[in-house]
């Protein structure tokens, strides 16, 4: 079966949300729905898709996408009207974007869960808030996260060590 933009978005849309709302920042999600913005990266993935050489790939390039759009937004539309209407555009596929597993109680906990998560994230040092986001959420590498933040691979283990560390302190766990 080939891998088509609808099926890879619906395989990571969780993994998406998770990145798009943690990388928002509490600033940004007032203004915006964490899930339009999931839905703008459906649109630019289902636009772009040719320009996917490897589908074993698709995974870390919606995540790639979800990272540039966050930062995108973060730069052009931060202290900008937070929606245009006009500007949004419905997914035609044959698949159902929304995830089954939703309702009232599923959402409301989810977001709960990602809220104090965020909230928890928010109170580490930059230097952890990265690796963490990074390795955890997005699936990146240590040694790409290393290339990133100019540090050796076994830094960016000892990094996260410490920053999983504290996040566990910052979520009493």
């Amino acid at each position: 079966m080939t891998l088509t933009p609808e099926v890879a978005f619906e395989q990571h849309r969780e993994r998406l949300l998770s990145v798009i709302y943690l990388r928002m920042g509490p600033n940004l999600r007032v203004r915006m729905d964490p899930e339009d913005v999931l839905q703008e990266v459906a649109i630019e993935a289902v636009h772009s898709w040719p320009t996917l050489s490897d589908h074993q790939n698709a995974g870390a390039w919606l995540v790639t996408l979800a990272r540039r759009k966050v930062a995108r937004i973060l730069r052009d539309q931060l202290g900008v009207a937070a929606r245009d209407p006009r500007r949004e555009h419905a997914i035609k596929t044959d698949l159902p974007v929304q995830d089954r597993r939703s309702g009232p109680v599923t959402h409301a906990d989810r977001k709960d869960r990602l809220e104090l998560l965020a909230q928890a994230l928010e109170r580490l040092s930059d230097d952890h808030r990265e690796v963490v986001l990074a390795m955890k959420i997005e699936g990146v590498s240590a040694k790409e996260v290393g290339e990133r933040m100019g540090r050796s691979e076994n830094a960016i283990h000892l990094l996260l060590s410490r920053a999983l560390k504290r996040l566990a302190e910052e979520l009493k766990l």
